[in-house]
């Protein structure tokens, strides 16, 4: 994908996938092209983040799964050589259920998550939903 989206005519050979000739457009407005985000729990997906990856995600994750993750991200880094040109490896999370309390917001950033992505309950229509990020925003925002 880092060819596809930064050479003029690129070309690709390894062991999964190979390409030449192609051209995809449009061409993504962020350069040199958007951040890859890497997802697993494996250490293979550990070490393909911190060697190819803007970041890493966790979907559905606790504190304490997410402290593991971390865990298993620091030790691919001493293991795998991170390229200077990626920078800091960015640490996101969706967590577990709909409702967020800033002391579990709080461990979350403990543990080294940058982000958290947080989802709202299903079936909330407009109104709804509204409500949730407004209460969502005013118990968090500037508390954790």
């Amino acid at each position: 994908m880092r060819a596809i989206w930064s050479e003029r005519k690129p070309a690709y050979a390894g062991p999964f996938v190979s390409f030449a000739n192609v051209q995809a457009h449009p061409q993504p407005l962020q350069q040199p092209h958007p951040p890859i985000v890497v997802g697993g729990r494996t250490a293979a997906a550990y070490r393909r983040a911190v060697t190819q990856g803007n970041g890493w995600y966790g979907f559905n994750m606790d504190v304490d799964a997410t402290a593991q993750a971390v865990a298993g991200l620091r030790e691919a880094a001493q293991r795998h050589p991170r390229p200077a040109a990626l920078g800091e490896l960015e640490i996101s999370i969706t967590p577990r259920g709909f409702e967020l309390d800033v002391a579990t917001a709080e461990r979350y950033a403990a543990a080294g998550v940058h982000r958290l992505i947080l989802r709202p309950p299903r079936g909330l229509y407009p109104p709804g939903l509204e409500r949730w990020v407004d209460a969502t925003a005013q118990r968090l925002i500037g508390r954790a």
